[in-house]
């Protein structure tokens, strides 16, 4: 708009000039071509970067949930005040096998994201919820016996509270491991160390 109104302007106050005023509006005519041109390839590639944008209709919800965690347990943002205390953990995924036992579908990820092996909370559940236990080929936790999801979290924060967040900062970023017979906890933000009790192993 600004300029047209200037051509428009240049044009009316020239007319002692009419030559010189209409090669000024051709010339103000060209220059706008190009314009029009470069702003119609550019709304053709907006339009073509919005056809070739991948369709994520066919993922599960599961399946976004899941990723999106494990990018932000990835990329590892800088420690603040605010999150020392803060976990975030996706909603645990349970199912059915039969009649006769459950299966913790997303063990895997949520032992990735407490930074705890695998066997460690196999061996916690087994104690707390008074069953077996056996992790699949997919990394998923089948239980015996018929669990809700409920019961399923309560154990699992209950592991959360005493065997990863840290006593003295309540950082979740810590470690759990073995020295001189101890099971002890490492934190990684204030660096501090302490023993724990040893899970219990079910006879």
């Amino acid at each position: 708009m600004t300029t047209i109104e200037n051509q428009t302007d240049d044009t009316f106050f020239d007319l002692t000039k009419k030559k010189k005023s209409k090669n000024r509006t051709n010339r103000g005519t060209r220059t706008e071509q190009p314009a029009t041109a470069n702003s119609t390839n550019n709304v053709a590639e907006d339009e073509t970067k919005n056809d070739t944008t991948g369709d994520n209709s066919d993922y599960t919800y599961d399946y976004l949930i899941n990723r999106a965690f494990e990018a932000i347990y990835e990329s590892k943002p800088s420690t603040t005040e605010q999150t020392k205390c803060t976990l975030m953990l996706p909603p645990i995924q349970v199912g059915r096998i039969g009649t006769r036992r459950t299966a913790f579908v997303n063990f895997a990820l949520i032992c990735k994201l407490v930074h705890r092996q695998e066997k460690q909370l196999h061996e916690y559940f087994i104690v707390e919820l008074g069953t077996t236990a056996s992790i699949d080929k997919n990394h998923a936790l089948i239980i015996k016996g018929r669990f809700q999801q409920t019961h399923i979290e309560n154990v699992l924060r209950s592991f959360i509270k005493e065997y990863v967040f840290c006593k003295s900062c309540r950082s979740p970023d810590t470690l759990l491991g073995k020295s001189d017979r101890l099971t002890v906890i490492k934190c990684n933000t204030c660096h501090s160390q302490y023993t724990v009790a040893s899970i219990r192993k079910k006879c």
